[in-house]
């Protein structure tokens, strides 16, 4: 647990929850100065009222202020694939209340992966391909890139051709085309990831004809449709190859294509 942040993350509840604790305080100091009465049974009231409303109120700002997270929770205890992957995800990274675990990753990866999760089974694979979290194994990365491209995963059927390109690389082709053509597809739905991946196979040669040219129209087709900056330098990195004239043929294709996408929401 990062307890740091637990403790900063406590502030908020703990200030409204003293709020309202005072304003209860002070209205039932103002009911009990008008009935009257002793000063220190009056006094006696007023505290254990108080004492009440603290508590109930920080749970319920607690509960509240932290909805999504218990969600989560309660999702992942429940065996919700896609809690359990996002519980991976955060420990992973390390977020808010974890700490980075990355064998706790994996763990909760291979809970998702087992259950049937397609983008689960892909990020077990990664684990398994680069040993984050557990020993590293291709042979069994392969496996669950595999079950995540059957499942139409068309970054899974990359990894699954990469793995298989020096030992099987007419396999390795296959993955690669079939990667193409869901690309193409989510390129129609103007998704700028696709486009980057697309491009990416272009720009290597893998599944499709090597052009950097039509790569590098991708790339920025894909930063021109909302790219993640940062990602941003993949682009920076793919143009260092290429002379200036190419890079601005490229930036003349981007528009054409972006051009030829069905308009947002139609495709």
């Amino acid at each position: 647990m990062n307890w740091t942040y637990i403790g900063i993350a406590a502030l908020l509840p703990l200030a409204v929850a003293l709020g309202v604790t005072l304003a209860a305080g002070a209205i039932q100091a103002i009911r009990l100065n008008r009935q009257g009465g002793a000063s220190g049974e009056a006094l006696h009231r007023l505290l254990h009222s108080m004492a009440l409303v603290f508590p109930v109120a920080f749970l319920v700002v607690s509960l509240w202020d932290g909805r999504k997270v218990w969600k989560g929770l309660a999702g992942v205890a429940v065996g919700r694939l896609a809690d359990q992957r996002t519980m991976g995800l955060l420990r992973a990274g390390g977020h808010r209340f974890l700490r980075q675990d990355p064998a706790k990753a994996a763990y909760w990866y291979r809970k998702a992966a087992e259950g049937g999760d397609a983008e689960s089974q892909l990020l077990l694979a990664r684990a398994l391909n680069q040993g984050a979290g557990l020993p590293r194994d291709p042979a069994e990365a392969l496996r669950w890139a595999g079950a995540s491209g059957n499942q139409g995963n068309a970054d899974a059927m990359v990894l699954a051709g990469d793995l298989q390109r020096q030992v099987d690389p007419g396999t390795a082709v296959t993955w690669y085309r079939r990667a193409v053509e869901a690309y193409r597809v989510r390129i129609q739905h103007r998704d700028p990831d696709a486009c980057m991946a697309y491009g990416l196979l272009l720009i290597n040669g893998k599944g499709i004809e090597k052009d950097p040219v039509e790569g590098l129209a991708h790339l920025y087709l894909a930063r021109r449709l909302g790219l993640d900056p940062f990602k941003v330098l993949i682009i920076q990195l793919s143009e260092v190859s290429l002379s200036k004239p190419q890079r601005s043929e490229a930036a003349q294709r981007a528009l054409a294509i972006q051009k030829t996408l069905p308009p947002q929401g139609k495709s």
